[in-house]
């Protein structure tokens, strides 16, 4: 996997979390009711709390995945728990959520990847 990165920063009035435009291969794992649904899309709009990602299949608000991406600068890929929050038309908005120490330690480890690209831009 790797990024095709057009980076920008902006914080939109009302955000809790500056904002970093760029295009990643992202993987999402959503089980529910024991099927598996796995979905390769892009991820864009990245920030501490979350991303968005495209999907021509139907997600569902509240639905829990396993997001695995390579950000950009060749980081090794990050693995995190989120869930789906918001749609616009085929654009999902997904709130990152650790609930394990190992959850919590990827988490750090992303957020520390975007205080770089913050402080490089």
């Amino acid at each position: 996997m790797a990024a095709e990165v057009t980076f920008d920063i902006a914080t939109p009035q009302g955000r809790r979390w500056q904002r970093c435009r760029f295009t990643a291969p992202v993987r999402l794992t959503i089980e529910k009711s024991r099927q598996r649904n796995v979905i390769n899309t892009r991820g864009s709009q990245m920030n501490d709390g979350g991303l968005a990602v495209r999907a021509d299949t139907e997600l569902t608000i509240g639905d829990e995945a396993e997001i695995r991406f390579m950000p950009p600068l060749f980081y090794p890929f990050v693995r995190l728990r989120g869930v789906i929050r918001n749609r616009d038309r085929d654009l999902y908005g997904v709130e990152f959520e650790a609930t394990t120490a190992a959850e919590e330690r990827q988490l750090a480890l992303f957020r520390r990847i975007l205080a770089r690209w913050d402080a490089s831009a």
